[in-house]
């Protein structure tokens, strides 16, 4: 897959921990499902509105470029229903949310209930 150049050296983003969900979750992308994610706070920083990132799917092949439109932080158990909607993962309920990140956040030894996470909306701005 050929993306423009001016996303040759943007970051990329896999969602999910496997290549099924990357390819699952990246369709959702595609289709306007998924218009948020979340990640823990860390020492990476915090992305801003208008940043741009590439979503990549189950074979690490380029879907989209998505634009970050809102950046908040929150602990894990403050997520409201409107942004687990918003994941579009699942039956898109916040107890679906909160089991499937609070499983994925322990695998990486991460989770906890007062954990702070980044949550980001974003809007595709090109499909590949």
């Amino acid at each position: 897959m050929v993306i423009p150049e001016k996303y040759e050296h943007v970051e990329r983003w896999a969602f999910g921990d496997t290549e099924q969900q990357a390819g699952e979750l990246a369709r959702l992308v595609l289709t306007g499902v998924k218009t948020a994610t979340c990640a823990n706070l860390d020492g990476e920083g915090i992305p801003r509105p208008g940043d741009i990132f590439v979503v990549v799917g189950g074979k690490n092949e380029p879907v989209c470029a998505i634009e970050l439109t809102s950046v908040n932080i929150s602990s894990f158990d403050q997520v409201d229903e409107a942004h687990a909607l918003a994941e579009g993962e699942g039956d898109r309920t916040l107890a679906y949310w909160r089991n499937e990140h609070q499983r994925f956040f322990a695998e990486y030894d991460l989770f906890s209930p007062d954990m702070t996470l980044i949550l980001m909306h974003f809007k595709v701005t090109e499909k590949f």
